[in-house]
């Protein structure tokens, strides 16, 4: 329990905000070396100071291949802090500091089902895989990585934090960029002349959030969200004649960009500004995140709930997140079923964020325990 809780604090110790994950792969690549296994150290481009790791175990026997896996970025400390980000400090049975709940609990309860697997190869047939992966709090660069680099499994639990539930659904998401043109003029000859963009963009915004979405059962309905809106120069007497929008569309299963844009083309034609609105996916240097929801008696999820149930005596209830994270990734890009489930705590990404260091005693024996019957 003690080597646990210090490998807990000394991956706390370490500074990984986005973009600045090196220290704590390298850190993790010596505590793979020290098991007898080899680290496999994955860098996105030209980021040297953002690193990625993995490694297997290979049982001798042939098998399925499980892959455990979470994050070692943390977002900024930010301001408000009670206490030193980067030192655990033990408050009855919280532990506050930066990344405690999200997720350097959660890449404690990994490393140590590792290390119970590399001295009992016996309990399990196939290949156990982990990684450690960079940069989800941004891009997914490190994911997303590892998936052009060939990384496959025929299941995978994502170690994040969220310990009174298992995910097994999440919604998609795209950012869209629709920009309205106007015709510009001396301000003093508005409005018998020129065509203010901004106006034509105001009548627009309500319109849009009210476009419908899809029902799913479990992740419930997509949104429409205009979250960023420009145009205009403050400082000359020019009419506006461009007004750029940002909308954020959450989407559910049966959505698609494709569905949304048409959604969007309709809305502009129908108020008859066709001629005056560009409608376009805003670039992005890696893919936009698909939605999915898993079978709630899937093998994953309920091999999860038993050993959930017969470690911590209460049941385990699936959920369906809101958001995005890199289980879209696993599942959608690479077809591996995942369920989300992992070590907790509170304040996530705020100032005070704390962990509960015995949800990551109880995540390794439930991640041993659903190894051995998945890879049985």
């Amino acid at each position: 329990m003690e080597k646990m809780q210090k490998l807990y604090h000394d991956l706390i110790r370490i500074n990984s905000v986005s973009g600045n994950e090196k220290e704590i792969a390298l850190f993790i690549g010596s505590k793979l070396e020290e098991m007898g296994l080899v680290p496999r150290y994955s860098q996105y481009k030209d980021m040297e100071n953002s690193l990625s790791v993995s490694t297997s175990i290979d049982s001798g026997k042939p098998g399925k291949k499980m892959l455990l896996i979470g994050h070692i970025d943390t977002v900024a400390f930010g301001e408000g802090w009670d206490t030193d980000p980067l030192e655990p400090t033990i408050v009855d049975d919280r532990t506050y500091a930066r990344g405690a709940m999200d997720m350097k609990g959660g890449l404690t309860a990994v490393l140590e089902t590792l290390e119970y697997f590399v001295n009992h190869k016996d309990e399990f047939n196939g290949e156990i895989v982990a990684a450690f992966v960079a940069d989800e709090e941004v891009l997914s660069r490190g994911t997303y990585q590892l998936a052009a680099e060939g990384l496959t499994a025929d299941y995978a639990i994502m170690a994040e934090c969220r310990f009174d539930n298992v995910a097994i659904g999440f919604r998609g998401r795209y950012s869209i960029d629709v920009i309205v043109s106007g015709e510009s003029t001396h301000t003093q000859y508005y409005p018998n002349k020129g065509e203010n963009a901004i106006v034509t963009a105001a009548k627009l915004i309500p319109e849009i959030e009210k476009l419908s979405t899809l029902v799913h059962p479990k992740l419930k309905h997509g949104t429409w969200c205009v979250r960023h809106i420009e145009g205009g120069n403050a400082g000359t007497l020019v009419v506006p004649d461009r007004c750029q929008m940002l909308v954020e569309r959450f989407v559910v299963p049966g959505e698609s960009y494709e569905s949304c844009e048409k959604q969007l083309k309709d809305l502009v034609k129908e108020m008859g500004i066709e001629d005056k609105v560009e409608i376009r996916l805003r670039p992005r240097e890696l893919p936009y995140m698909e939605p999915f929801s898993l079978p709630e008696d899937h093998e994953l999820v309920l091999a999860l709930q038993k050993n959930y149930k017969d470690v911590c005596n209460k049941d385990l209830p699936v959920s369906y997140d809101m958001s995005v994270c890199d289980t879209n990734i696993l599942v959608v890009t690479l077809g591996i079923p995942t369920v989300t489930f992992g070590p907790s705590g509170g304040n996530m990404h705020g100032a005070n964020e704390y962990g509960y260091f015995d949800h990551i005693v109880a995540s390794k024996e439930i991640y041993i325990r659903t190894v051995k019957d998945i890879l049985k």
